[in-house]
């Protein structure tokens, strides 16, 4: 007989399969990125389909199988309405899913990934209706600066990650091949003792905002336009660097 288990699951994505079954992206608390086999989630009046619809909260009892592991039942959790309501909630929860995808792999289980990927969600599905671009763009910057920290690239930001001093205002950059802040005497030196356009100039009011984003103190908080800007592109820069 083959096994089962059963288990909490944020569904990323699905893809048809064959002629009547679908491939379905879930990420688990315990068991991390599963792909599972939704046999006739195709079919109509199949039991299953609606509790399988990507950025969906559901329970699943996972079957063992020779290939893929296949569901053997799925009841919705939580549906998140509020997102899939909203043009604009459903946009961004997509770029989220996106990141997510792609840097996360198979089979790698972390609670407090899965924890991090479900509160976003929970918060994104209250947020007002209509949620306007700016808003959007600020919770999708937060998104990816956590999930890069939990994946193991949180960058230092109390010290000049190169000599261990103090930094002093108006004069730090952004290393990304040293992962934190760098003083400007560190940032001075010939250029062979500096990783080729791993340098990123950061402003004070950057440097606070991300000290409060890693004390979990950005509830409410107001933000300009240049300053969303620039941890978007730190964000980026972040992510294409690692990812090199």
């Amino acid at each position: 007989m083959e096994s089962t288990f059963p288990t909490r699951g944020i569904i990323l994505n699905r893809r048809d399969w064959r002629e009547a079954d679908r491939l379905v992206s879930v990420y688990t608390p315990e068991h991390g990125r599963l792909n599972l086999l939704a046999r006739g989630a195709r079919k109509m009046g199949s039991k299953l389909a609606a509790h399988l619809e990507p950025i969906t909260l559901s329970n699943f009892l996972v079957v063992k199988g020779k290939g893929y592991d296949y569901v053997g039942a799925a009841v919705i959790e939580e549906p998140y309405l509020g997102i899939k309501q909203d043009l604009n909630k459903l946009y961004f929860a997509g770029q989220a899913f996106m990141l997510f995808n792609r840097l996360v792999r198979e089979a790698q289980p972390d609670p407090e990934l899965f924890a991090w990927l479900e509160k976003w969600l929970c918060n994104l599905d209250a947020a007002r209706e209509k949620l306007d671009k700016e808003d959007g763009r600020f919770r999708l910057a937060l998104f990816s600066w956590r999930l890069l920290a939990l994946l193991g690239f949180g960058p230092r930001l109390d010290k000049c990650v190169s000599c261990g001093g103090i930094l002093s205002a108006g004069r730090n950059r952004f290393d990304v091949s040293l992962g934190g802040l760098i003083c400007d005497a560190c940032a001075a030196k010939p250029r062979q003792e500096v990783v080729n356009g791993s340098l990123i100039p950061v402003s004070d009011n950057m440097i606070k905002l991300l000290r409060l984003v890693d004390g979990n103190g950005v509830k409410n908080m107001k933000f300009s336009p240049r300053l969303l800007k620039e941890w978007e592109n730190l964000n980026l820069r972040l992510l294409n660097w690692n990812e090199s």
